[in-house]
Formats: C-alpha cells, sequence, structure tokens
C-alpha cells in the first residue's frame, strides 16, 4: 500500500506535535517532583524537557514555538527556586546543575539558577553574569545558540547592574550590565549571521527568510542596552555606540546590516544621535553595497527633523546638522554610483525637509539641495539615462519642488532659489503644468503680492509651462477645452496680485506680464490680457483720484506722459486680442471701457481715438444681424457717459451712431435704436453719473429739436414694421420714450402725442391678425398695461398728465 507524502509544514506539524509531547509531559513530572520537594528528579525531568531543543529537524519558525513552550515551563522552576523551599543554597545549585549531562539543558539550568542566584544577592550580579555569558559559547549551534542566548537575556534582563538598581554597589556598575548586553549582542550577532552560510546555495531565500523571523531576537539586545538608565551621551558616544557600529560594519551582512542600523536609531534618544551623527552616518557609507543605506538615513533625518520641531532649544547652536547630513550624504551618493534615482532623491528630500524644519530661515540650504540635485539630474542626463523619468523618480522630484511651496506660503520665497527653475526642465510637461499650477493656487489663496518688476519676471518664468507653448506639449486636440479654461483662468487671477504703491514699478510689472502672455498665443491670450487691461485702467483712474484729493503731487506735464503712457499700454494691449476675430465684441467692449476711462481722466484726443477704434471694429469685424445691434446699444450707452469731448467731436460721434442706425437690417432694431439716439441729446445734471461740478458741466446738454426728430424717426419707422406683434412693441417702447421725455420737461415733446400712442396701440392690440393668447402678445400687454397705470398715477401727482387720457 503506498504511503501519502507529507509536505514540508505537515512535516513540520508533526515533529513540533512530538517535540510538544515530550515536553509537557517531562513538564508535567516536574511539577509534580516539585510539589513534592524532589528538586534532584525535577532538575532530572527540566533536563528531559529542554533536550527536545536540542533538535535540528525544526524551522526556526517552529522551533520558536517550542522554545516558547519549554520558556512557560521553566518559569515554574525559577519560581521555585526563588521561594527557597528546596533547602540548598544557590550556590550549590549553581554549581550541581553544571553536571547535568548535554550541554543545552545544562546551560538553560545554569541560566534558570544563576538568573536566582543573582536575585539571592549570594554573588555579585557580576560575576555571575560574565560566567553565564560566557559559557553560553558552549552552543555554537546558529538557532540553538541564538535561542539559549535569548533565554539568558531574558531571565537576567531585570537583575543587571545600573544607576539605581537594587544589583548596583557591590554586583558591579552600569559598565557591568552594558558589558553583559554588548557580548551577548555580538555574539547572537554572530551566530544570527551564521544561519545565512547553512544549507545549499539554493535555500538562499528561504533562509533569509528565516532569519528575517528571527531578527527580533538580536534587535532586543540594543533595546536592552537603551533601557540601561546609567548610560549617558558620553558613556554612549565612548563605549557604546563605537562598539555597536563594530559589530554592525564587520559581520559583513546586508540582512544584519540594515536591521541592527534601523533599531540603533529607533531605540536610543534622539540627544544620542545629535551627538554621535558624525560616527553614525560615516558607518553608513562603510555598510554592504546591498544595505538600503537611503532608508537608514531617511529614518535618522526625519527623527532629528521632528525632534528639532518639537525642542528647538536643545539642539547646540554649535552642531550644524544640516551640514553634517549633506556632507556625508554626498559622500555616500559618491561611494555608491549605482545607487537607485528615486533613492538619492528621496535622501535630498528628506534633507529638504530636515532644512525647513531645523532652519527655516537658511534659504541658501534649500538652494544648496535644489542645486545638489540640478547638477546630479544633469550628469544624469549627459550620460544619457532616462532613470530620473521613471514615475518613482518624478515623484520625488515633484516632492522638491512642491515641499518648498507648501512650506513657505510664498512664492516670493521661492523666486530667490536660484535652481529652483532648473530642476523643473527634468520633469515631463504635464507633471510641469501641474507644479505650475500648485505654483499659481499658492499665490492666490494666501494672497502673495507681486510687487517688483523681477519678481514678476521670475515668477512667470516659473509658470512658464502654463503660459506659453512647450515642444513637448500633447496636441491641441488631446486636452480637455474645460481644464485649459480653468488653468487660464487661474493665471489671470495672478494678475490681480501685480501691484506696487509706485505707478512706474506697476507698469513694467504689466509691460513683463503682456510680454510673457502675447507669447501664449491667442488662445491663451483671450484669457489672460482681459485683466492686464482692466487693471491698467484701475491703475490710471486711481492715479487720477490721488491727484484730486492731493494724496499724489503730479503737475499737468507728469500727469500727462504717465496717463498717456499709460492707455498706449492698454490700447496696445487690446489691440493684440482684436487680431482674433471671434473676439470682435469683446475688443468694441474693451475699447468703450477704455473710452470711459480716458474721459474721466480729461484725455480728450485719447477717448476718441478709443472710440474711432470700437467703431472700426463695429464696422468691418461685426456684420450678423443681432451682433450688430448689440454693439450698437453699448456704443450709444457708452457715448452718453462720456464727458470729455468738444461740441465738434461729440456731434461727430453721435452723428456716426445715428447713421449706424439707419443702417440696421431689421425695422424693430432700427426704431429702437433712433429712440435711444436722442438720449444723446438730452442730457441733464440730474441723469448724470459724474460727481463734480465741472463734469456735470459738460454733461449738460439739452437739445429738444433733435429729441423730437429722433422720436419722429423712430415712430415713422415703426410704422413700417410689417409684423404686427413688432410693431405694437415699438410703439410701446416709443410711448415710454415720450412718457421719459415729459418726465424730464423736454419742451418739444407734445403731451397730445400720448393719446394718440395710446390709441395706435390699442388699434394694433385688437386687430384680427393679433393672438391675444400668444406668449409675445402677452408679454407685450402686460409691458402696455404697467405704462397705463403709471400714467394714471401721475395724472394724480403731475399736472404735465392732467388732460391726458389713457382710454
Amino acid at each position: 500500500m503506498a504511503t501519502t507524502q507529507l509536505t514540508a509544514e505537515e512535516e513540520q506539524e508533526k515533529l513540533m506535535e512530538q517535540a510538544k509531547g515530550v515536553v509537557n509531559t517531562e513538564a508535567f513530572h516536574m511539577k509534580r517532583c516539585l510539589d513534592n520537594a524532589k528538586l534532584m528528579d525535577a532538575l532530572k525531568h527540566a533536563s528531559n524537557m529542554i533536550s527536545e531543543l536540542r533538535t535540528s529537524l525544526l524551522s526556526p519558525k517552529t522551533y520558536y514555538s517550542l522554545y516558547m513552550t519549554v520558556f512557560d515551563h521553566l518559569r515554574h522552576l525559577e519560581i521555585y527556586l526563588y521561594e527557597e523551599k528546596h533547602g540548598k543554597k544557590m550556590s550549590e545549585l549553581y554549581e550541581l546543575v553544571q553536571y547535568a549531562g548535554n550541554i543545552l539543558p545544562r546551560l538553560y539550568l545554569l541560566a534558570t539558577v544563576g538568573s536566582v542566584y543573582i536575585k539571592s544577592n549570594e554573588a555579585p550580579a557580576k560575576d555571575v553574569l560574565r560566567d553565564l555569558v560566557e559559557m553560553c559559547r558552549g552552543v555554537q549551534h546558529p538557532t540553538r545558540g541564538l535561542f539559549l542566548r535569548n533565554y539568558l537575556s531574558e531571565m537576567t534582563k531585570d537583575k543587571l547592574p545600573d544607576s539605581g538598581s537594587p544589583y548596583e554597589g557591590k554586583g558591579g556598575d552600569v559598565k557591568d550590565g552594558l558589558d553583559f548586553i554588548l557580548l551577548n549582542f555580538t555574539e547572537m550577532n554572530k551566530l544570527w549571521v551564521r544561519m545565512q552560510h547553512q544549507g545549499p546555495v539554493r535555500d538562499k531565500e528561504r533562509r533569509e527568510n528565516e532569519r528575517l523571523e528571527l531578527r527580533i531576537l538580536v534587535g532586543k539586545n540594543l533595546s536592552r542596552m537603551s533601557q540601561l538608565e546609567g548610560i549617558d551621551v558620553a558613556m554612549y558616544t565612548e563605549s557604546v555606540l563605537p562598539r555597536v557600529l563594530e559589530q554592525i560594519i564587520n559581520c559583513k551582512d546586508r540582512i544584519a546590516q540594515q536591521y541592527l542600523m534601523e533599531v540603533l536609531i529607533q531605540v536610543f534618544p534622539d540627544e544620542f544621535h545629535l551627538a554621535t551623527l558624525e560616527q553614525v552616518l560615516a558607518a553608513c557609507g562603510q555598510l554592504l553595497t546591498g544595505v538600503d543605506v537611503k532608508a537608514i538615513i531617511v529614518s535618522l533625518i526625519d527623527r532629528l527633523a521632528q525632534f528639532a520641531v518639537k525642542s528647538p532649544d536643545t539642539i547646540p547652536n554649535e552642531v550644524d546638522i544640516f551640514n553634517t547630513f549633506f556632507l556625508h550624504v554626498g559622500k555616500v551618493i559618491d561611494q555608491r554610483p549605482n545607487m537607485e534615482v528615486h533613492d538619492v532623491l528621496s535622501l535630498e528630500v528628506s534633507l529638504l525637509n530636515l532644512s525647513l524644519k531645523c532652519y527655516p530661515q537658511k534659504l541658501e540650504y534649500v538652494d544648496k539641495v535644489i542645486g545638489f540635485c540640478v547638477s546630479y539630474l544633469s550628469g544624469l542626463k549627459s550620460k544619457e539615462t532616462t532613470d530620473y523619468t521613471k514615475p518613482v523618480a518624478v515623484k520625488q522630484i515633484v516632492n522638491l519642488l512642491t515641499v518648498p511651496i507648501d512650506n513657505y506660503k510664498n512664492v516670493l520665497t521661492l523666486l530667490k532659489i536660484s535652481a529652483y527653475p532648473q530642476l523643473q526642465e527634468y520633469l515631463s510637461y504635464t507633471t510641469r503644468k501641474k507644479v505650475s499650477v500648485d505654483l499659481v493656487k499658492n499665490v492666490i489663496e494666501n494672497g502673495t503680492i507681486i510687487g517688483e518688476p523681477d519678481q514678476a519676471e521670475k515668477f512667470l518664468a516659473l509658470i512658464q509651462t502654463l503660459i506659453e507653448d512647450s515642444p513637448d506639449q500633447p496636441d491641441r486636440s488631446d486636452v480637455d477645452p474645460e481644464d485649459f479654461q480653468e488653468e487660464q483662468n487661474m493665471v489671470a487671477s495672478v494678475v490681480n496680485m501685480f501691484d506696487n504703491d509706485d505707478p512706474g514699478k506697476l507698469y513694467k510689472i504689466y509691460l513683463t506680464a503682456r510680454k510673457a502672455f502675447i507669447a501664449g498665443g491667442q488662445d491663451r491670450m483671450k484669457h489672460t490680457l482681459f485683466p492686464l487691461i482692466f487693471r491698467a485702467l484701475r491703475l490710471v483712474t486711481k492715479i487720477k483720484d490721488q491727484r484730486s484729493d492731493g494724496t499724489l503731487t503730479l503737475d499737468d506735464d507728469d500727469w500727462g506722459k504717465i496717463g498717456k503712457k499709460l492707455f498706449q499700454f492698454v490700447h496696445d494691449t487690446i489691440s493684440q486680442l482684436k487680431e482674433n476675430k471671434e473676439l470682435c465684441e469683446w475688443t468694441l467692449r474693451l475699447f468703450l471701457q477704455a473710452s470711459q476711462s480716458a474721459s474721466y481722466c480729461d484725455f480728450e484726443t485719447i477717448a476718441y481715438e478709443f472710440i474711432t477704434q470700437a467703431f472700426t471694429i463695429y464696422e468691418e469685424d461685426i456684420a450678423e444681424s443681432k451682433q450688430q445691434f448689440n454693439a450698437l446699444i453699448i456704443i450709444l450707452s457708452t457715448l452718453r457717459t462720456l464727458s470729455c469731448f468738444s461740441d465738434e467731436n461729440n456731434d461727430t460721434l453721435v452723428g456716426k451712431s445715428a447713421q449706424y442706425c439707419k443702417k440696421l437690417l431689421k425695422k424693430p432694431d432700427q426704431s429702437r435704436a433712433a429712440s435711444l439716439v436722442s438720449h444723446l441729446f438730452w442730457i441733464t445734471n440730474t441723469s448724470s453719473s459724474s460727481s463734480s461740478s465741472q463734469q456735470q458741466h459738460k454733461q449738460e446738454r439739452r437739445d429738444e429739436t433733435r429729441v423730437f426728430e429722433c422720436l419722429q424717426m423712430s415712430l415713422k419707422i415703426a410704422g413700417g414694421i410689417m409684423d404686427a406683434g413688432q410693431k405694437t412693441n415699438a410703439f410701446v417702447e416709443i410711448l415710454n420714450e415720450y412718457i421719459y421725455y415729459l418726465d424730464t420737461k423736454c419742451g418739444t415733446v407734445p403731451p397730445s402725442h400720448i393719446p394718440t400712442l395710446i390709441q395706435l396701440i390699442n388699434t394694433n392690440l385688437s386687430a384680427k391678425e393679433v393672438d391675444p393668447n400668444s406668449p409675445e402678445i402677452i408679454a407685450i400687454n402686460t409691458y402696455y398695461q404697467n405704462t397705463l397705470k403709471y400714467i394714471q398715477q401721475k395724472k394724480e401727482s403731475d399736472s404735465a398728465y392732467a388732460h391726458l387720457s389713457v382710454q
């Protein structure tokens, strides 16, 4: 009958069950003998129980489970011996157990009795500890020896001579406790390393995994050392660290060096690391090439950075943590030419964090780190390697760029870092754009004022990816239009952050910004030039106001030069947008807006030029009927607000506008425009938007004849409209114009025309072709009825309406 082959795990379980069965049986007999005060028999059973640990068949993980079972049972023996129910001196027992037949049981029993021996104070602790740690050399099998020494460490951890310990004095001092731990640590590390070299090469990976499972046994020794109260900075520097580092370096094992250096950094206080920074970093340079030195140094940097934040006063002035790290990190990188690019950059990111946390005012340290990275990446690029384009490396480059942004919250500080723009060059277009967006958001969210021309130039260079095309950018068809628009709107928002009390400097900033924005092409300019134009107009009107209220002293010549220069800037900037025919309506509006500002500042010639440009756009670029009407309405509204023109110029502009009204395609638009033109001939002080008496005087215009002519023309055009609804609507609008002029005392607009208009409207509304239920007619009738209500109300309060009939 064929037997079933057991798997490795099943084989281990079987062996474990067998061993545990023996251990539990012998432990049972040991405890019974102890209960019956048969110490010698108990020791015999204990020896048999411990003998199960002599096996070489169990894996380290399974062996550990068996070891813990034996450990728990031996605690009963220790308690019994300490309670002294056996009637023997501990020195006798200590001598007695040394006659056990096998060395492994002998040493386990010796460690058990020895711990009680120390506790009884029958012998100095230092002598017993020295004896025990030396005798453990008798077991050189890696696994058995490692667990034996761990047992010794566990049994004596509370019995070490130390400052304030009951075993201090005759039992020794902290140096004796330290020597014991160091010697045990050294031997355990040797055994742990030796595990790697047992068995065939094909099992190397399995042995490494097994070693990693047991690493805590070795690391506990360093933790015990750090818990000794008597160890101060001086002792750590002179006695502890050199011996630990010597063992770590000399063991020549990658796993051991990696783990022990990490434990060393974790368990000892930050003050100790500050005092021994040079030694630790120098040791990092001597580790094997396979050791992840980056993780070790980063761990140390991050820990000291946190310590500096929490306890800044505890760092001595003579200790320059940053430069010490920077020097040794550079050496480590030089010693390891094959070090991964992302590991190198990760080290520099940690250095950057250290600098920002410990030395936030020393911007030269940040520049030093970023400058090193630029030099390093430049070297890689010259070797034609693309390792720095891998995602893990790109992530670190982005960190180098964004960490200062998040820390300083002021982009002006970044502008002082000379190497910062160069580092951006090693990123892809998409990543550069993300960094640029972060920079823009930082300015907007923190309200950072960019007040110097060189600052504006440097900042715009930093966000160059957003404001102009790049050779490596994707095809425009692959870009999401909404994302593009959002990015450009953010750039446009930055314009509001340009400010300076000196108009000359602010003007230079605007020139710098315009030059950068124009380089971005029409797709970007339609977003970015608009705010620049309005900011320039705001600046010139602000100067005018300051000059008027006396807060700014400027003679007429200087004011004229400044004003003309700024308006020329506005004109040239709008002209850049004018080239984009899709923006014709917007550029017309901008020229009209500029004309209002020029009028406000009493620059008649400039205002006239802006209006002329608007007229040119209207004539040449706006062809669609609805667009023409809307544009003309804006032109008429703007002309009514302008107050700087002479009568001759005003008549020219108004006459030109009237011509435009006649050329509109649709009759309803012609009628409405003609009635609106009438307002250009009737401007009173009460309707003026200006605050100064001089401007009100300039705006005063009462040409009753021309008003009447415009209204008559509007009526005539309205009468020729064929659509009944549109005709009726035109009459209602003209009726309201009549009422306006009646209210403003325009003598040439006779009140007798109003009943005639009302009768005409009523006739049109009652015509057969008019559907009273159509939405258009309902809206017109509502408008008309409201007008009639107004007239009825005015009849009760205004004598001019007394003889009007609304029937």
